[in-house]
């Protein structure tokens, strides 16, 4: 990746973002100077947002996902940390505003379509209801403006994302829902489709809500087991996995779905 690059601004048909360097990280801001994503251009691998480390919490409940399928790209930060940790992972990410994407892949913010890495230009609700695919990990990280789009919350959505996953898989949504109704709806049917194998964490000092639907539970974990892996994993991914976890408890009934 560059090692820095000169502020610049990208404006599409779907998006208005400026990209500034600042302190040795690529900032990616929406028109209201919202922060969308960060880079950290000496290590691109990491998570430098709070809210992506909660999203990837769902590593604690699968095994090692081989084909990953990522919805939303964003500036890449996911792309960077997935094919970093897992290299051997088969990736697909889905985004409709080509446009954007081009312009990252050319100034090599994005790294470029390889084996194991394949870009799809295609609205993210029609590439669900018509793939014949399936994967082990879905990672839902899609925006209209600074909302998640309405037909995502949908329990058809929800359905066609389940049908997608491999009895191995998981689901995981970084949500931004004002709506506390269509959340507890959205929530509901996440439920009714993963037969009640969610949980459901706020990002505390953000907006965002993480949930996650595990396609087949796997055996009983106690919360010794839990921490275990988590303190493992957090070695190997650099996030506090123990930080998690314990929101996680902290948020969702035990023996009541996953834990």
């Amino acid at each position: 990746m560059v090692e820095k690059i000169n502020n610049f601004k990208i404006e599409t048909a779907h998006n208005y973002i400026d990209v500034c360097y600042h302190r040795g990280r690529i900032e990616f801001r929406s028109g209201d100077n919202a922060l969308q994503s960060v880079i950290n251009l000496a290590n691109p691998h990491h998570l430098e947002l709070k809210n992506l480390e909660y999203l990837m919490a769902v590593l604690l409940f699968i095994p090692v996902p081989e084909r990953i399928l990522m919805l939303g790209t964003a500036a890449g930060s996911l792309l960077h940390f997935l094919r970093h940790h897992y290299p051997r992972s088969d990736i697909t990410t889905v985004d409709i505003d080509d446009a954007l994407i081009e312009q990252l892949l050319r100034k090599e913010i994005l790294p470029p379509a390889q084996t194991g890495l394949r870009y799809v230009y295609d609205d993210a609700a029609h590439f669900i209801a018509n793939s014949d695919q399936s994967y082990d990990l879905i990672l839902v990280d899609i925006f209209n403006g600074s909302q998640s789009p309405a037909w995502l919350l949908e329990k058809d959505s929800i359905n066609n994302l389940y049908r997608l996953l491999t009895r191995r898989g998981a689901l995981a949504y970084n949500l931004l829902i004002d709506s506390e109704h269509d959340f507890k709806r959205f929530y509901r049917n996440l439920r009714l489709v993963f037969d009640e194998q969610t949980l459901c964490l706020p990002v505390k000092g953000f907006e965002n809500t993480i949930a996650y639907g595990i396609h087949t539970p796997g055996p009983v974990r106690d919360m010794s087991t839990n921490i275990s892996c988590a303190t493992s994993l957090s070695e190997k991914l650099g996030i506090d996995l123990m930080r998690v976890l314990s929101v996680i408890y902290n948020t969702n009934p035990t023996g009541h779905g996953v834990i």
